[in-house]
């Protein structure tokens, strides 16, 4: 039978487990660190450990009180390595002190011999104990993972456990018949338990009190409790803001849980007042009050995940109808749960055929396979409804718009969580005809639970970010990013072990990995623990932190009050930047106590492969901080390089992005602009020359066209006066005479209007003036034309002479 009910109490052991985990090194800490004895008894757990596994005829409980001797073991001696002897390290500095041995060949003075050997024979027997504990330290490390392997492999042995098929007649018969003895046996037992002196001398005074117990805790929930939670609905309906409104809207959610809590305990109060607790039951009997927690969880999570009637309160973007049929699905789902419980209990009291186990199994089984395939739908319809919600933001007003962007973020691990559901309820039920009936729990099972788990997590987001909103009286405004990546992780760490629990881990490999996390991983001279790994991204992130606050205060207050340019400042403040990171990084990998020593000569013969595979970024790193300390360009200005031309807008240490006049960006390599040719116009100066060529027709005035070019040029209020324009007689033409305007601007930015407000007036000038502006002409001439007229003449002739 899949141990479902163990599944929950694991689970619960395992959040307990955590606290006790986070609390045990501060307790430790407080502890006296005398010296540890040597472990003794430790050959004879190894021999018993080792007889246990190659037999294969003792039960998991046993492996577990094993392994958790070894594990005793294990910590007594990694406690004994780790501290080592005091006397061992005073003798290893006393031999220091005496130098290294003589090379081979060499004699040593016969008084440090003798000193040397008999600090060596010291040593020796002082480091007894520490090397004995290493051995028993690796032999206690063996035997768990065998244990574990051992553990996991029947584990997996029941899950291929094969029961006779539901599909078959047989099963169903036979199922009937023991189930038809079950009930007369169950009535045996009631009946004995009945006819017990304690008990039937009270029958007159117990049984009326628990049908009266009985009647109204179920008249309260089906009857009473709705009542009273329409009132409180409508208490909490009233307009609110801010605290207010929290305290109602938990108020309002904490009655899912109150409500159904009384009415399921005034019920289960008539069992204990009976005390009846037959023995073809009383597991079941006693699991009733662990049935009802289920309900009231589903209950609860299916009333605040979907809320139907409560859209404002609803954390699932979803319409009423889907709210409701949501709803129902969840408590459903709380139903196969208790049927599960139930089941569980009946077979650990009863010795159930495996037909029976089969033909009891399958309809709890398919039932909850198409309720789950049925909810995994609602929850699609969900991240679809968010999609579409992007994909036409304008049409709701702004609150609904911040939700429709915020949805996105939670789609995709919605549409995750309802593919996996449904996968979970089309394996659970080919699994289940098949007869594989504990690998139908082991599918869907675990799957209700996670998502069970996911849903409170996601409600503790949400009710997190509420609560920080209110506090900050922000709204309406988007969560900071930080905020909702920081509760993401926590609730990630708290969830991840409950749910490795649900999926069939056990909590000694939740111990494991968290002492793989305490005491870290030994990668040659690095040591990787949890303690060094939160120093170093504590002490970088608030090095990061510095150095942006650093540049902003460079930017915004110090550098501004200077004589710099926009470029020069951005140089220094990016600079800042680089160094600042710079400097956290060392100072973490310092403060986390990390010895990179060990990885120089790793760095060293990778440094070859990144000359060669990375030679590119290399270059271009290298060349934006030359860029930066150079500045043979800056931010702001205008170049040509590459074929492009453009203003410089960001200088970034592998590139640079230019800005072109058509408003597109352009990315380029830095080490183009170190190793190409650049054009830069505005390096020194914003000056620059305009050349206007102008063409005028043969036969014009040519002093009237210098002064019109002239004057157009002195009467631009865009044009230098030093150095004065000047108009040159560039050449004589095919069909034109050929004049150059040239002249300084004093922003070379504006030459292209310049350039078209001056071909406007020296147009209109020359008009003006009668001077024509030619367009390109060619003079054909004809040489001997009477020639060609008479060879003209005489083929027409030709062509109408009669035929002979």
């Amino acid at each position: 039978m899949f141990p479902f009910t163990t599944v929950f109490w694991q689970v619960l052991r395992g959040a307990i487990m955590l606290l006790l985990l986070t609390c045990g090194p501060l307790q430790a800490q407080g502890e006296d660190a005398g010296p540890p004895a040597a472990p003794a008894g430790s050959t004879d757990l190894f021999e018993r450990t080792t007889t246990a596994l190659q037999d294969r005829v003792v039960s998991a409980n046993t492996l577990e009180q094993l392994r958790t001797q070894l594990v005793a073991v294990r910590d007594r001696n990694a406690a004994i390595v780790n501290r080592g002897d005091i006397r061992a390290s005073a003798l290893e500095a006393q031999l220091e002190s005496l130098g290294p041995p003589p090379p081979e060949g060499q004699v040593e003075a016969e008084e440090i011999a003798a000193r040397r050997k008999e600090l060596t024979n010291a040593l020796a027997e002082a480091n007894a104990p520490v090397r004995q504990a290493n051995e028993q330290l690796g032999q206690a490390e063996f035997f768990i993972r065998q244990v574990d392997r051992q553990l996991r492999s029947r584990k997996f042995d029941t899950l291929l456990l094969r029961y006779p098929s539901p599909l078959f007649p047989s099963t169903w018969s036979a199922g009937i018949r023991e189930i038809s003895d079950y009930v007369k046996r169950f009535e045996r037992d009631v009946a004995s338990e009945l006819a017990r002196p304690s008990i039937s001398k009270k029958l007159n005074e117990t049984v009326p009190l628990a049908i009266g117990l009985a009647v109204f805790g179920l008249l309260f929930l089906t009857v009473l409790q709705h009542p009273v939670s329409r009132a409180l609905k409508l208490y909490c309906n009233r307009p609110a803001t801010g605290i207010k409104a929290l305290l109602l809207g938990l108020t309002y959610n904490a009655s899912f849980i109150v409500l159904p809590t009384i009415g399921a305990v005034i019920l289960i109060s008539a069992f204990p007042v009976l005390g009846i607790y037959p023995n073809s039951a009383r597991t079941a009997t006693l699991a009733i009050p662990a049935m009802a927690l289920f309900l009231i969880i589903a209950n609860w999570i299916g009333h605040t995940l979907f809320a139907p009637g409560q859209s404002r309160w609803r954390l699932l973007d979803l319409d009423e109808r889907d709210a409701r049929r949501g709803l129902r699905l969840c408590q459903g789902l709380g139903i196969f749960l208790t049927l599960e419980i139930a089941l569980e209990a009946l077979q650990r009291d009863n010795t159930l055929s495996e037909a029976t186990v089969s033909a009891l199994s399958a309809p709890p089984l398919l039932l909850a396979a198409v309720l789950l395939w049925l909810l995994a739908g609602v929850i699609r319809s969900s991240e679809e409804d968010a999609v579409h919600q992007v994909a036409e933001p304008a049409q709701e007003d702004d609150e609904e718009i911040e939700e429709a962007y915020v949805k996105p973020q939670e789609s995709g691990f919605l549409l995750f969580l309802s593919l996996l559901m449904k996968a979970s309820a089309i394996l659970a039920v080919c699994v289940t005809l098949v007869g594989y009936v504990q690998l139908a729990r082991a599918a869907i099972i675990p799957v209700i639970m996670t998502a069970a788990q996911l849903g409170i997590g996601f409600m503790l987001y949400h009710f997190v970010l509420v609560i920080v909103k209110t506090a900050m009286r922000r709204e309406d405004d988007a969560p900071p990013v930080f905020l909702s990546m920081g509760l993401i992780v926590v609730l990630t760490l708290i969830f991840a072990p409950l749910i490795a629990l649900t999926w069939g881990a056990r909590g000694t490999d939740i111990v494991e990995v968290w002492r793989l996390f305490t005491e870290g991983v030994q990668l040659g001279d690095i040591q990787l623990s949890l303690d060094s790994f939160i120093v170093l991204v504590a002490v970088f992130g608030i090095g990061v932190v510095l150095t942006r606050w650093l540049q902003n205060l460079l930017k915004n207050t110090v550098l501004p009050q200077t004589r710099m340019d926009k470029g020069a400042q951005n140089a220094i403040a990016t600079g800042t930047g680089y160094v600042g990171l710079t400097l956290a990084s060392l100072v973490a990998v310092s403060t986390a106590g990390l010895n990179l020593s060990s990885l120089a000569v790793v760095a060293g013969a990778l440094s070859v492969g990144i000359g060669f595979g990375l030679q590119t970024i290399v270059s271009n790193f290298v060349s934006g901080i030359i860029l930066l300390i150079e500045r043979p360009i800056k931010e702001g200005d205008w170049i040509e390089v590459s074929g492009q031309s453009g203003y410089v807008r960001k200088i970034s240490v592998r590139s640079t992005r230019i800005e072109t006049f058509d408003r597109h960006d352009v990315i380029i390599p830095n080490s183009d602009l170190i190793a190409g040719t650049v054009r830069n116009m505005t390096l020194s100066n914003k000056q620059g020359r305009l050349m206007l060529p102008v063409r005028v027709a043969y036969g014009s005035d040519l002093d009237k066209v210098k002064a019109i070019l002239l004057d157009a040029a002195r009467g631009h209020y865009t044009i230098a006066r030093y150095p004065a324009p000047f108009v040159l007689f560039t050449g004589l033409g095919d069909s034109a005479l050929n004049f150059e305007l040239r002249c300084y601007l004093k922003d070379v930015n504006n030459i292209l209007t310049t350039q078209s407000d001056l071909m406007f007036t020296v147009y209109n000038e020359l008009g003006k003036a009668g001077v024509e502006i030619p367009f390109p002409q060619r003079d054909l001439h004809i040489k001997d034309v009477d020639k060609l007229v008479t060879a003209l003449g005489a083929g027409k002739g030709a062509e109408f002479a009669p035929a002979s």
